[in-house]
């Protein structure tokens, strides 16, 4: 595979490791409205973007439920919690790919504020030429941030490194490559169909894309 001269990465999943923080963090809340508890498995095989159906899927009556503060929640939980870490590669991944000349950029559906935080938190803002979050909690596509990215990379030889099929999907509508980790929010099955390489974790994605 040749290597790209840009390297785009998700955050929560891929470079963070926070799916059982999340798992905690989404337990909370089925528990505060007596529904039933999920754990990881289960939740890696039935997260996806929007998250919306994820909430109806499990009982929360959406109808009923105020959105936002429901989110706030969530993310007051998630971001609470100190079992959220960099995964095991991840440091070693940035460091390579930055060895190697790569410029490296963080996409993400997390909004920008908390993004930039948890990066800094965890000593990350050297590696990124820029830092692209969301202006909101709804747990939605990242397509804006990603068309602000795709503006700024100008043809740039990129790919992609996430943990989810909206990766993908943001990949293919960016028009650069993509290669996927089986470590966090969706498993390595959810992920095969989307037709991308399948990894197990950031440091395995950096050394295929030639690093």
């Amino acid at each position: 595979m040749k290597t790209p001269s840009d390297i785009v990465w998700d955050w929560n999943g891929t470079l963070l490791d926070d799916v059982a923080a999340s798992v905690a963090a989404f337990n909370t809340l089925l528990r505060e409205r007596g529904l039933p508890e999920t754990g990881v498995g289960p939740y890696r095989e039935s997260f996806s973007f929007p998250v919306r159906p994820l909430y109806a899927k499990h009982g929360f009556d959406l109808a009923r439920e105020d959105w936002d503060a429901l989110a706030a929640r969530f993310h007051s939980l998630l971001m609470s919690d100190p079992a959220r870490r960099p995964a095991d590669s991840a440091i070693p991944a940035l460091r390579l790919a930055a060895a190697g000349g790569a410029r490296q950029w963080a996409l993400s559906a997390l909004r920008q504020d908390l993004l930039e935080a948890d990066i800094a938190k965890f000593g990350m803002e050297g590696f990124f030429a820029g830092v692209y979050g969301s202006d909101n909690l709804d747990g939605a596509a990242k397509s804006a941030q990603a068309a602000r990215l795709a503006r700024d990379l100008a043809g740039a030889d990129a790919a992609v490194v996430g943990d989810t099929s909206q990766d993908a999907d943001t990949a293919r509508a960016c028009g650069i490559r993509c290669v996927l980790v089986s470590c966090g929010h969706q498993s390595a099955a959810r992920l095969a169909p989307c037709g991308f390489p399948v990894v197990p974790d950031p440091l395995a994605a950096v050394r295929l894309l030639g690093f």
